[in-house]
Formats: C-alpha cells, sequence, structure tokens
C-alpha cells in the first residue's frame, strides 16, 4: 500500500527533517506513527500525500510513483491535518458537498454519504450551523467526516482525537476499529494510549531517522520482564543519583515523583524494593508507593527515544 525507499528529505540545505527512510506498509494494516514535535512525522505524511516532494528516493501508494501532480492517487485517500481549516461561513452541510464535488460523487452519493458521516461523527444537531461557531473537537469531527467522503482505501489521519471530549475520542477509536482489514489507517498521534489501542504496526521517528518498524510486541521487547515504579516525596534528586552510584541503574522518570527501574527475568523484586526503601531514608527520600508492573508501549518508546538521544550525544561527543 505504502512504499518509502531511501527517503531524505532536506529543506532550503539547513534542515534534514527526514533522512534516508525505507518502510513498506500493507493493505489492511493500522498504522501507528510516534515521535515528539520535530522527529519529521508531518514531513513524511506531506510526502505521502504529494503534499511536497522528496529531495532525494521514491514514494509508491497502490503501487503507483506519489509525487505533487499525482491526482488520481489522492482520490483514493482521505486525510486529516491535525489542524483542520474551514470556511467559518459554511455549514458542515454545504462543506461536506463541497467535498463531495471536489471528489466527483454524483449528487445522491454525496447526500447519502454525507448524512450517514454526520451522524456517525455526533454533528446531525449541528450540521445547519456555521462552522466558525464550533468548538475544537466540532471542527476535528467535521474533518474526520470530510475524509471518509470518497469512501477511501487509505486513510492518513494526524492527531484525529485532539480536542475531543472523552465521548467523541472513544467513538473515534470505535470507528477506526471498524476500519480494520476494511482499510488502511495511518494514525499520526502523541496519545499512547490511542496508538495502543488500535494499531497493529508501529514506526518510531527521532529526529528524522526511523528508530523503529514492527508490532507492539516487538516494540515491547526492548524492554525486560517487568519495570518496578515508585512514587517518591521529598529530596527525589538526592535519591535518583544514590540509585545510580549505590545500584548501578539508570532511572526513567516520566515526571516529576514518579521513578521506574528495569528488572531483568532473574532478579527479586523484593530484594530490589528493600535497597531502594533504605536508599530512600538514608537520603531523604520518601517512597509512598510501589508497584510492579508487566512491559507498557510508554515505557518501551521512552526507553528507545532516550537510547537513541543518548548515542547521538555520545557521537557528538566524540567528533
Amino acid at each position: 500500500m505504502i512504499i518509502f525507499e531511501r527517503v531524505t528529505k532536506v529543506y532550503a540545505q539547513r534542515q534534514v527533517a527526514l533522512a534516508d527512510i525505507s518502510f513498506n506498509l500493507p493493505a489492511g494494516s493500522t498504522i501507528g506513527l510516534l515521535g515528539a514535535n520535530g522527529s519529521g512525522k508531518s514531513t513524511l505524511l506531506r510526502i505521502a500525500l504529494g503534499l511536497i516532494s522528496a529531495t532525494a528516493g521514491e514514494v509508491s501508494i497502490f503501487g503507483q510513483r506519489m509525487h505533487p501532480g499525482a491526482r488520481a492517487i489522492r482520490q483514493r485517500i482521505g486525510f486529516l491535518s491535525d489542524s483542520p481549516a474551514f470556511p467559518k461561513d459554511l455549514t458542515a452541510i454545504g462543506y461536506l458537498n463541497f467535498v463531495g464535488r471536489c471528489f466527483g460523487l454524483e449528487h445522491r452519493e454525496h447526500q447519502a454519504r454525507m448524512g450517514t458521516l454526520l451522524r456517525a461523527v455526533g454533528l446531525t444537531e449541528d450540521a445547519g450551523r456555521k462552522i466558525g461557531t464550533y468548538s475544537t473537537g466540532m471542527r476535528t469531527r467535521l474533518g474526520i467526516a470530510a475524509s471518509l467522503m470518497n469512501d477511501p482505501d487509505l486513510l492518513i489521519w494526524d492527531e484525529p482525537t485532539a480536542g475531543l471530549d472523552p465521548i467523541s475520542r472513544r467513538q473515534t477509536l470505535d470507528l477506526l476499529e471498524e476500519f480494520r482489514q476494511r482499510k488502511t489507517v495511518v494514525l499520526s498521534s502523541h496519545i499512547l494510549g490511542d496508538i495502543d489501542r488500535v494499531c497493529d504496526r508501529l514506526l518510531v521517528l527521532n529526529q528524522g531517522q526511523l528508530l523503529f518498524d514492527g508490532s507492539r510486541a516487538d516494540l515491547e521487547n526492548v524492554l525486560p520482564k517487568n519495570i518496578l515504579e515508585l512514587r517518591v516525596t521529598g529530596a527525589v534528586d538526592r535519591f535518583l543519583s544514590a540509585i545510580r552510584e549505590s545500584l548501578h541503574r539508570e532511572p526513567i522518570v516520566p515526571d516529576p515523583g514518579r521513578i521506574r527501574l528495569e528488572l531483568d527475568v532473574q532478579e527479586a523484586a523484593g530484594e530490589i524494593v528493600e535497597r531502594l526503601l533504605k536508599l530512600a531514608r538514608e537520603n531523604g527520600a520518601t517512597v509512598v508507593a510501589v508497584n510492579s508492573t508487566a512491559r507498557q508501549l510508554e515505557d518501551a518508546y521512552l526507553k528507545l527515544i532516550t537510547e537513541d538521544e543518548f548515542c547521538g550525544f555520545l557521537r557528538a561527543k566524540v567528533s
């Protein structure tokens, strides 16, 4: 469905947004695109859509080379931007009618599809209101409906649950699950829980490099068997230093006061906890909660990014 062959994108000979990216995404899969701001996600999506050209390499969609003039290919794609813009004076009905005409749909066909989609995204009662009066979440839901007007074979959604209330977010994820095996979906999101629920394959970008391409289980295999998580108050920084010096471990700190340690399969969690409690007392920290959890997507993602940036630091230091 989507093939990137050694794709590189350089902006104005000053910024390398993507560096030698290659992957092959099969039809019917739901792919999660992960990466921090500036990792190259938006550039990758724009190249896949033919909105910009790669500096080097080639992109194929549906077995055909994608380029800015590939109109026939884009007719089979549905796209949702992370910040969709709409004519403020149009209603949702007027806008979806316009989208239907852009795709060349017959009047009767796009009228029927419009009604179904407005109901699916929960905008039936507000369909006659001007879009300029819509909230951020309502505009996102309208963008979802617009991306589906042409009944696309490929969906590319950038942050589809941003700004949605909990009910709308759940409905959007339910909709994505209905697409399994019927459509190919590329989903870019900062919400790991959304990616975890609906995606069967993951791509992880960092600083223009493709760090990972595989299943969630493959990504979690970068972790040991279990994670020990502590909630700590008091002299947290001193406690972290003591862990590094005494236990020779590098703790993961997702949030202030929240510390995670990786445990190998053969390690006894009870013994490690006893040593941690002693270190906390000796260094003015208080452990208020201890949990041992199985491997999680968030931990694997953080480990992958952290190790890549640490290696980059070492390379820069050596050079």
